[in-house]
C-alpha cells in the first residue's frame, strides 16, 4: 500500500473516530426540555418561596419532597411517570412547588387519572 494511501486511510480513521467520539458526549447532555409547556410551569414557579412540599420524580414514580432540593422523597405514590402526559412528566421532573395539602391532593388527582 502506498504512502499517500495509508496516510488518507489513517485520516479517514481518525475523522470518524472524532465524529463518533463528539456524537457520543452530545448523547450525556440531558436532553432540551421541549416538552416542558413553559407558561404554566411559570405560574408554579413563581410561588416556589412560599412551597410547603414539591412533586419530583423518584424512581419512576411521583414523588412528594420536602423542599426541591431534598434528597428522599416524604412519599412515593403509585403513579408512574412514564404514564404521564409528556407535559405533566416534563413538569414533574423539574418539580412542582406546592402552596397546600389540598393543593397536593387535587394535583395528585389530577396526575393519577
Amino acid at each position: 500500500m502506498g504512502l499517500r494511501l495509508r496516510a488518507a486511510l489513517l485520516m479517514a480513521l481518525m475523522a470518524a473516530a472524532a465524529f463518533t467520539g463528539a456524537e457520543a458526549w452530545r448523547s450525556l447532555r440531558a436532553p432540551e426540555d421541549k416538552n416542558l409547556p413553559h407558561e404554566i410551569y411559570d405560574s408554579f414557579a413563581e410561588r416556589a418561596e412560599g412551597a410547603v412540599c414539591y412533586l419530583r420524580e423518584s424512581g419512576g414514580y411521583v414523588a412528594v419532597f420536602e423542599t426541591g432540593r431534598s434528597r428522599e422523597p416524604l412519599r412515593v405514590t403509585r403513579i408512574e411517570l412514564k404514564c404521564l402526559r409528556a407535559a405533566d412528566r416534563a413538569m414533574v421532573e423539574a418539580g412542582i412547588p406546592v402552596l397546600s395539602r389540598q393543593e397536593l391532593l387535587q394535583l395528585l388527582e389530577d396526575l393519577g387519572s
